[in-house]
């Protein structure tokens, strides 16, 4: 009995064994290369997607942001129009206070007018015509009077009456004004309500946009910390670089005054020495006149005496000449001039950027305008403008580095005495290192994005030293 319930079973896990050998198909090197290249084909379809999906989150982020700019833009031009209308309303109502003054102004000149014509005919017996009026006199003196009153009357009708016509014409000028400030106030109006419905329309785009960015949140948060990843590394290449041209203008410093210091002990030397040997000369001339003896000649004092020579012409010319020999500026000097030009022109400085442009990041630590939760941090400005445009010095300068960085292309800082000019992310430039530039000057061309519908945008930052400021302050 125990037997058969043994080979019973040895026959089933046999069979089992037989089943799973007859599904399993035998594993060769070629089906193991096959299973190789597949899932390397799987990793890369899936790399592919990853930053394809990356590459579209970066273009609706960057579309983002230059839409809420142009919000910004629309916002500041309503706003702008708003007070345009404010301005023209009281424009309006002062016109209208005006011209009722001056309406009553008229009609009082009239009535004024035609009282006393009324009592000048009254007074002049009835309607006595001006012929018999002079004729009736009673003598030539009073017929004179007469002709004097009546040519003098006839002036004063005809200024009354030009007072009239100008007081007319005041009003009929201000009624004219009236019209051209309500038809400007029309046409403001109409621009305000087309602002309106464009920042409506734009507005609905970033809702849209913000929503298919929260579809995508992990991909959103990968782009962010990206690129702020990339932003600190350009911080601390900036402030390696900052160091570096510190340490050097430093150092110069250092060998001018060690040259400096250097040609004061040799002149101060020269005196002593110079000094030194007059007293010499001095003592020898004393003790000869006291001897009795006679006076060297001229040949022998002239060779007693040579130290007086370095503090005459050859030697002090030479002395002049020492300081620039090394032709090395004078550091502090140059800087105080620079940075005083520069200072006198906040708010002045030419903008980075030719042609039209729009800033779509702002300076410092913001909110986003429309993704809630989301921070971001500029250590400048980001610029959008036209693809390929130009990029130019705000001010005069000398470029202090070009170099590369991930995420910024090309990058051209120049100096401008104390303070520090960053351009970023341009595709080509026309200056060196060392190149001295003019304000307004081509540096190059922001790099245009051919992943990102050609868009261009130029990272701009402004520094003194190492302290960054808000170039929206200084450039204009």
């Amino acid at each position: 009995m125990m037997r058969g319930i043994w080979l019973f079973l040895i026959l089933c896990v046999m069979t089992a064994t037989c089943a799973d050998a007859a599904k399993k198909k035998p594993r060769n090197l070629n089906n193991i290369k096959k299973e190789q290249q597949a899932a390397r084909k799987a990793i890369q379809q899936t790399s592919e997607q990853i930053t394809a999906k990356e590459q579209e989150t970066r273009r609706t982020l960057n579309t983002l942001n230059s839409i809420n700019a142009e919000i910004a833009e629309k916002e500041q031009q309503i706003k702008t129009l708003n007070t345009e209308v404010d301005s023209i309303d009281r424009h309006i109502t002062a016109l209208n206070d005006t011209i009722a003054e001056m309406q009553k102004h008229v009609e009082a000149l009239k009535q004024s007018y035609a009282q006393s014509v009324k009592r000048i005919k009254m007074g002049r017996e009835g309607s006595m015509s001006q012929l018999a009026f002079i004729f009736s006199s009673d003598s030539f003196l009073q017929a004179y009077r007469r002709m004097r009153y009546l040519k003098q009357f006839s002036k004063w009708r005809e200024k009354k009456t030009a007072d009239i016509a100008n007081s007319q014409k005041e009003v009929e000028a201000m009624r004219d004004n009236l019209v051209a400030a309500q038809n400007d106030r029309n046409t403001t109006l109409t621009k305000i309500n087309a602002a309106k419905t464009q920042l409506n329309l734009q507005q609905e785009q970033t809702s849209q946009l913000a929503d298919n960015l929260k579809k995508e949140s992990a991909s959103l948060r990968k782009v962010l910390r990206e690129k702020e990843r990339q932003a600190r590394e350009l911080d601390r290449e900036l402030e390696r670089l900052i160091a570096e041209e510190q340490a050097r203008q430093e150092r110069l410093r250092k060998q001018e005054e060690e040259r400096r210091l250097a040609e004061e002990r040799r002149i101060a030397e020269e005196k002593r020495q110079a000094e030194l040997a007059a007293a010499q000369s001095k003592k020898k001339k004393d003790s000869g006149k006291k001897s009795g003896t006679k006076r060297k000649p001229a040949k022998e004092t002239a060779q007693a005496a040579p130290p007086k020579q370095p503090a005459s012409s050859k030697p002090a010319s030479t002395a002049k000449k020492a300081a620039p020999a090394a032709n090395l500026p004078n550091v502090a000097e140059s800087t105080r001039k620079l940075t005083g030009s520069f200072e006198s022109n906040k708010g002045r400085l030419l903008f980075p950027v030719e042609g039209r442009y729009k800033i779509v990041r702002p300076f410092g630590r913001q909110k986003h305008p429309t993704l809630r939760h989301v921070t971001t941090d500029n250590s400048g400005i980001d610029i959008e403008a036209k693809p390929g445009a130009a990029a130019r010095a705000i001010f005069a300068g000398k470029v202090s580095a070009v170099f590369r960085q991930p995420g910024f292309n090309t990058i051209v800082m120049i100096r401008h005495g104390q303070y520090l000019t960053i351009y970023a992310n341009l595709g080509d430039i026309s200056v060196k290192t060392g190149e001295e530039v003019k304000a307004g000057q081509t540096i190059g061309h922001i790099y245009v994005d051919t992943d990102d519908n050609n868009r261009s945008i130029m990272h701009f930052e402004l520094r003194k030293e190492k302290i960054k400021l808000n170039p929206s302050a200084w450039v204009k």
